[in-house]
């Protein structure tokens, strides 16, 4: 049975991460760990965190999220690392059993599947299809990282696992040296594994959205040497035929 690691990331999420642990203390996958890396909260964050239990947590200040994100690779012991945030949830409760088994079947160096874009209110914003990656790696597009699992072997052949001079965008970077450039081999599991709530670090206002337009077309040009606008441009057109509107069906809000 493969282990997996979950790392979730937080600061002063009280509001939320109630929910996201309950999601992954109801997967049906029982080899699993889930790792809390907060950054010092002053609210009732870490109280949630304690009273849930079942968890591994840190607490201490910490320079952005991608830098938490690399104390978390830094605790886990899974075959598999995934990392969900703090107002994210998984779509069931057999999303790491799917995880497990695609890659105990294919022996993959990562595993990855869709996502649904929530808004306020339990809107839907976008579906996002990722679509199975090509040989030739990524072009023009990305795996949103709560649906992303990766082998931590892999992870830790990156020193660091993630960038932590980005704000945004350094797990497209992460994603582009582990694919485009080591030649690492995904599996596509063809459903939504979860739900992320919008007004995150990457989608809370227009600005957000070009910090990480600029920062994306710095990671092609880090990786590659150039190139890195004509990339976020075909990234950006990629988005617009999984955009809806309308409200969602009731099982598909974002708070299980």
């Amino acid at each position: 049975m493969t282990s997996i690691s979950v790392v979730t990331v937080c600061f002063n999420s009280a509001k939320s991460i109630g929910a996201t642990l309950r999601s992954v203390a109801g997967q049906s996958h029982t080899d699993r760990e889930h790792i809390i890396v907060d950054g010092g909260s002053s609210d009732e964050t870490m109280a949630i965190v304690r009273a849930q239990g079942g968890t591994r947590s840190l607490s201490e200040p910490d320079r952005g999220i991608y830098d938490a994100m690399n104390k978390g690779v830094g605790l886990a012991s899974g075959e598999l690392i995934g990392f969900l945030n703090s107002d994210d949830c998984y779509s069931d409760s057999g999303v790491l059993a799917d995880v497990a088994s695609a890659h105990a079947t294919t022996g993959a160096d990562f595993v990855y599947g869709d996502l649904d874009m929530i808004g306020g209110d339990g809107v839907l914003v976008r579906r996002w299809r990722t679509g199975a990656i090509p040989a030739r790696g990524l072009r023009g597009r990305q795996i949103p990282h709560p649906v992303l699992w990766v082998r931590r072997e892999l992870l830790l052949r990156l020193s660091p696992p993630f960038d932590p001079s980005y704000r945004i965008s350094a797990d497209l970077k992460q994603q582009l040296l582990l694919i485009n450039k080591m030649g690492a081999r995904g599996t596509y599991v063809r459903r939504p594994l979860a739900r992320m709530g919008m007004g995150g670090a990457s989608t809370s206002a227009l600005s957000s959205y070009l910090t990480g337009w600029r920062e994306s077309a710095r990671a092609y040009n880090e990786v590659f040497g150039g190139g890195g606008w004509w990339f976020t441009t075909r990234k950006v057109s990629s988005k617009l035929p999984g955009l809806r509107w309308g409200r969602v069906a009731p099982n598909s809000t974002v708070a299980p």
